[in-house]
């Protein structure tokens, strides 16, 4: 039987080919190395639809390896020798590359070097040198095939809107957006441990207790007051569970589900879609609450077996055990239950509208590799920390005007 293929000869191939971004034809390659096999190298050529891939050494490329060179050795007449040849050095295998792809380069005149030269990969290299991927000449012939997407997104939720960022993009809601989630964070924190305190204040002056100001971060309880220092550890999970609780109830919970959903269909090459996004899981494996999960479980435990006698010797160790144990799994449990919750579709929009633009943006852009500024930059961590920043600041000085002297 006949199997009838898509009839794209009626497109206009050069003028599609002249306005395509390099971008949305660079794909990534297999990272071969001179050191590793011949072997090694036609594995990789199995689920590449290329006969040249790059070798590179601490990220630069060095050379090429060409399958017809490799096929050579299937003229070894006995098959041990001919495993003894698969298993030597790609070093022996590689020569220079035939024709380099710089950023600046269009795909037409990537496109012209295939032809040229008769090859159907190209590599692509920045200005030191580093191997950014490769072209293929096939995504060249049907430019509407490729898929471009970044390799890695990561977010953000704000009161604002939804923030996305492949590293070095960005994209949704800006940074003063990241700003107020800082201040917003930072703003939840002091509710809960001033609500906590007075709380605690209320049960002494009703109950003549004494009192322990155990929801005070820098309290430390005396030496040979194990119950006190248990108490105090538990105190500060407390602390930990009201401010997960009152952020639950902010819109930046609903933005954080919508964000994981965007992402988790971004990673899956779904559309982005209301239906398709909506489905999407809430919980992601790269999620900051899986790092706070984690630290909160190391710090309380190594805390809390510092108080007793028998563990204080070893709570580190143990500590570090139950955290590598648990922290993926609390660190799901804590988004499903309170650092996200179901979006509105308000809120799924805007994780729509930040991938749409993201990916438009990683689309016309030129390939580069991120500095390590621009990295941290787009992570959004100095951004929210301003935010904090900025609100402890003005609570020190409200308190300064008010008493004449700041008390956090």
């Amino acid at each position: 039987m006949r199997t009838e293929l898509p009839n794209r000869l009626s497109m206009s191939a050069s003028l599609e080919l002249s306005n395509l971004p390099l971008r949305a034809v660079l794909r990534p390659a297999p990272v071969l190395s001179p050191e590793d096999t011949v072997a090694r190298f036609v594995q990789a050529t199995r689920f590449v639809a290329a006969n040249e891939l790059p070798v590179v050494e601490s990220g630069r490329l060095v050379g090429v390896a060409s399958l017809a060179d490799a096929v050579e050795l299937l003229a070894i007449p006995g098959d041990e020798d001919r495993e003894i040849a698969l298993r030597r050095p790609l070093s022996s295998l590689m020569r220079p590359a035939e024709a380099v792809a710089r950023t600046g380069s269009s795909s037409a005149e990537i496109g012209k070097l295939c032809a040229q030269r008769g090859i159907n990969a190209v590599p692509v290299v920045d200005e030191d040198g580093y191997c950014l991927g490769i072209v293929r000449a096939v995504d060249l012939l049907l430019p509407e095939a490729p898929v471009c997407k970044p390799g890695l997104v990561g977010g953000m939720a704000t009161p604002f809107g939804v923030y996305l960022t492949n590293g070095s993009l960005q994209a949704g809601a800006g940074n003063l957006a990241l700003v107020a989630s800082g201040a917003l964070m930072g703003l939840l924190i002091l509710l809960t441990i001033k609500c906590l305190s007075m709380g605690m204040w209320a049960v002494h002056i009703c109950s003549h207790l004494p009192y322990y100001p155990v929801f005070d971060v820098e309290y430390d309880p005396p030496a040979g007051h194990p119950m006190l220092g248990i108490a105090t550890v538990a105190a500060r999970v407390v602390v930990f569970a009201v401010f997960l609780l009152l952020l639950k109830m902010t819109r930046v919970a609903g933005y954080h589900g919508a964000e994981h959903q965007t992402v988790h269909a971004l990673e899956r090459g779904e559309p982005l879609t209301m239906d398709v996004v909506r489905r999407m899981p809430r919980a992601h494996p790269r999620c900051g609450t899986n790092l706070l999960a984690a630290g909160v479980i190391f710090f309380s435990l190594d805390r809390a077996f510092g108080y007793l006698p028998v563990l204080n010797q070893a709570e580190p160790v143990l500590a570090a055990l139950a955290t590598l144990v648990t922290w993926r799994q609390v660190g799901a449990f804590l988004q499903e239950r309170f650092t996200t919750r179901p979006a509105t579709d308000r809120q799924i929009q805007s994780g729509i509208d930040a991938a749409t633009e993201l990916l438009e943006k990683y689309r016309q852009s030129e390939p580069s590799r991120p500095r390590l500024f621009r990295r941290i930059w787009c992570m959004g961590l100095l951004q929210t920390m301003v935010g904090s920043v900025l609100l402890v600041g003005a609570v020190i000085l409200v308190e300064w005007i008010v008493s004449g002297q700041p008390n956090i």
